[in-house]
C-alpha cells in the first residue's frame, strides 16, 4: 500500500481534469430571501459574504456550501453554513450544486468575482486534503479502536501508518499535472480506509429502493444476490406505480413490459434465497405522469376514472411544483376503495410479503396557494357541509383560522386512509415514506405522520432525509425522536442519487447509527456503483444483520 501511495502523491497533480472548471455565479449576498431559503433558488450558484448581513446563509437541504479563506476551500458539504470575517460561503443548488460535487474538496483553489467562480485543485491542494482526511481518520480509529478485533486493529493502524509516512516522503515530490485516474486512484484508497475504520451492527435494517427492470428469474436472483454479500437485508420494490402493477392482479393493468412473468414472485422468493426481506413499495395517491419519461401518460385509474383527478386552486390537474404528477383526490370514496383494494390484493397474493409501504401517502405539494388541493366539486361540498365555507372562499392571509381548519380537514382524510390501510391488513408490518420536517409534512402535504405512529396505524417510519448534509440527517431524527419518541421504529432514508460521495455517504450512516435509528433505506439501487456496494461490504455493512424484529402495536381510537 505504501508504495501506491508514494507514486500517487509524487504525480498526482490536478482534481479530475485537465484545466480549471467554472461556473456563473447567479449574485452575490441575495436580497431576496423571502422567495427562496436563503434567496438560492433552482441551479444558482450564490457568494455569501459577512456582509450578508445574517449569522449563516439560511439555505436548506437541497444544495452543497463550500466556506472560503484567503482563496482555499476550508470546509465542505452542508447548508446554512456560518459567515464569518475573512471568509466567503460557494452555495450551489441543482446543477451548481453538482458542479460543487464535482470540482471541490477542501484544499482546492477558488478564483470568484461577481460574474463567474472558478476552481482549481492542483497537487498542493491534494496534499492538503490528504492531510486533513489522514488527521480525520487518525480520530476515528482513536474513538473506535477498542471496538475493532486485535488483527483489525492492527491492520488498520499500520494501514494509517503507512499512509502518515506517504504524506511525509512525498513532501518534495513533483507537481505535473497527470492523468485523472490517478487522483481518482488515490481517493479510493482514501475511501477503502475511512470504510474500514467503522463498525458494523449485528442488527440493523440495510435497505435499498428497487424500480424493477429486470425480466427474468435470473436477472431478478443476480440482483437479489448482489445486494446480499453487499450486507442489505431488506429491499423496497417498486410493485405498483403510474396505477399499473409489476405482478398480474385483478384490478388494474400489469405494466406491459412485465406481461406474461409475475417479477414480484420472483423477488420473494429470491429474498428467502439470499436473506433479504421484499416490501412491497407502492405509490398510494400518486397515479400519473404527465413529462418525458418512457411510461409518460395518464395511467389506467384516471384514463378510466378522469373525475377522480385531483384539482388545483387554479383549476388545473398537473402539478407544476411536481412537475408533471398526477394525483387522484385521496377524499374521493371510489379512488379510496380501489386504491384500499389493492394494498389487499398485494396481501393476498403474496401472504410471505416481509411488507408494504406507503409511499405518496399525501396530497401534492402544496404551495404556491395556486398549487393547492383538493378544490373539486365533490371535495368543496365536503367540507363546507362540515364548516359551512367553500375552501375556493378562504384566503390563508386574511382566513387564517378557517385555513387551518381546511388543511386539517384534509390531513385527516389522508390519516383516515392510512388507518383503513393498517385496519383492513392487520397482520401486515406497514411501513410509510414521509417527510421529516413535521411542520413542512403537515403544512404542504397533509401528512400527519405523528399521529400515525402515536397510534399504531404503522409499524415504521421512513424518513426521506435526502440531502448531503450528515448534520441535517442528524438533525432530522432528533427532531422526530422528540416528537415519536426514543422507540418508535425509524429506517432512515438517505440519498446516493445526490451524487454523495462516498465518504459523505458513509458520515450519513453513521450519523443515523449514533442517533439509534433501527435501519437505514438507500434511494436507490440505480444510483449505486460496484464500487459503492464493494465499499459497503468492506466497511459498515461487512458483519451479516438482522432487521429489527418489529412488533405490532395496537391501534389506538
Amino acid at each position: 500500500m505504501r508504495t501506491l501511495l508514494l507514486v500517487l502523491l509524487s504525480v498526482t497533480g490536478v482534481f479530475g481534469q485537465s484545466e480549471p472548471a467554472s461556473y456563473p455565479v447567479t449574485a452575490k449576498d441575495p436580497k431576496n430571501a423571502r422567495d427562496y431559503p436563503g434567496g438560492r433558488g433552482e441551479h444558482q450558484l450564490i457568494i455569501y459574504t459577512s456582509a450578508y448581513g445574517r449569522r449563516s446563509t439560511g439555505t436548506n437541504q437541497w444544495g452543497v456550501e463550500a466556506t472560503v479563506r484567503n482563496d482555499v476551500v476550508v470546509a465542505f458539504g452542508g447548508n446554512d453554513s456560518p459567515l464569518r470575517p475573512g471568509e466567503y460561503v460557494l452555495s450551489g443548488h441543482g446543477r451548481a450544486r453538482q458542479f460543487l460535487l464535482n470540482t471541490i474538496r477542501i484544499g482546492a483553489k477558488i478564483t470568484a468575482d461577481d460574474s463567474s467562480v472558478t476552481v482549481r485543485f492542483d497537487a498542493e491542494s491534494f496534499r492538503i486534503y490528504t492531510a486533513m482526511r489522514l488527521a480525520e481518520l487518525r480520530k476515528k480509529f482513536t474513538a473506535l479502536s477498542r471496538q475493532f478485533p486485535d488483527e483489525q486493529r492492527s491492520a488498520l493502524a499500520a494501514s494509517l501508518d503507512a499512509f502518515g509516512q506517504f504524506l511525509k516522503d512525498s513532501a518534495m515530490a513533483g507537481t505535473g499535472p497527470v492523468d485523472s485516474s490517478v487522483y481518482a486512484a488515490g481517493m479510493a484508497l482514501m475511501d477503502g480506509l475511512e470504510y474500514r475504520i467503522s463498525l458494523s451492527p449485528s442488527v440493523e435494517g440495510r435497505g435499498v429502493w428497487h424500480r424493477p427492470v429486470e425480466r427474468s428469474g435470473e436477472e431478478i436472483e443476480r440482483l437479489v444476490r448482489t445486494y446480499a454479500e453487499a450486507g442489505f437485508n431488506m429491499m423496497f420494490v417498486e410493485t405498483i406505480w403510474r396505477g399499473e402493477t409489476i405482478y398480474p392482479g385483478f384490478i388494474t393493468r400489469q405494466k406491459p413490459q412485465f406481461a406474461g412473468f409475475d417479477p414480484l414472485r420472483a423477488y420473494i422468493d429470491a429474498g428467502k434465497r439470499h436473506g433479504v426481506e421484499i416490501h412491497a413499495w407502492i405509490h398510494t395517491f400518486f397515479v400519473g405522469y404527465v413529462g418525458a419519461a418512457d411510461d409518460s401518460g395518464t395511467g389506467p385509474i384516471l384514463t378510466k376514472h378522469p373525475d377522480w383527478a385531483i384539482v388545483k386552486r387554479n383549476g388545473e390537474n398537473v402539478s407544476r411544483a411536481e412537475a408533471g404528477y398526477l394525483f387522484v383526490n385521496p377524499g374521493h370514496p371510489d379512488a379510496q376503495d380501489l386504491i384500499a383494494s389493492l394494498y389487499r390484493e398485494v396481501r393476498t397474493l403474496y401472504p410471505d410479503i416481509a411488507g408494504m409501504q406507503l409511499d405518496y401517502i399525501r396530497y401534492p405539494v402544496g404551495v404556491p396557494l395556486e398549487e393547492s388541493s383538493d378544490y373539486s366539486a365533490r371535495s368543496r361540498e365536503a367540507f363546507k357541509a362540515v364548516s359551512g365555507t367553500d375552501p375556493m372562499d378562504i384566503d390563508p392571509i386574511t382566513a387564517p383560522e378557517k385555513w387551518e381548519e381546511w388543511r386539517r380537514w384534509r390531513q385527516q382524510v389522508v390519516t383516515d386512509f392510512v388507518k383503513r390501510i393498517r385496519w383492513e391488513n392487520p397482520e401486515t408490518l406497514l411501513s410509510a415514506d414521509i417527510f421529516p420536517d413535521i411542520e413542512e409534512a403537515h403544512r404542504t402535504k397533509m401528512q400527519r405522520w405523528d399521529e400515525w405512529a402515536n397510534k399504531g396505524y404503522v409499524n415504521v417510519l421512513a424518513p426521506m432525509a435526502y440531502t448531503v448534509n450528515a448534520d441535517w440527517v442528524a438533525e432530522s431524527i432528533v427532531r422526530m425522536r422528540s416528537v415519536v419518541g426514543e422507540s418508535f421504529p425509524l429506517y432512515v432514508g438517505l440519498a446516493p442519487y445526490m451524487k454523495l460521495t462516498p465518504s459523505m455517504l458513509l458520515q450519513q450512516i453513521e450519523r443515523c447509527r449514533e442517533l439509534k435509528a433501527d435501519g437505514i433505506i438507500l434511494f436507490a439501487t440505480s444510483s449505486l456503483s460496484a464500487e459503492q456496494l464493494r465499499l459497503l461490504a468492506a466497511g459498515p455493512f461487512r458483519t451479516r444483520a438482522v432487521p429489527p424484529r418489529l412488533l405490532q402495536r395496537t391501534i389506538k381510537p
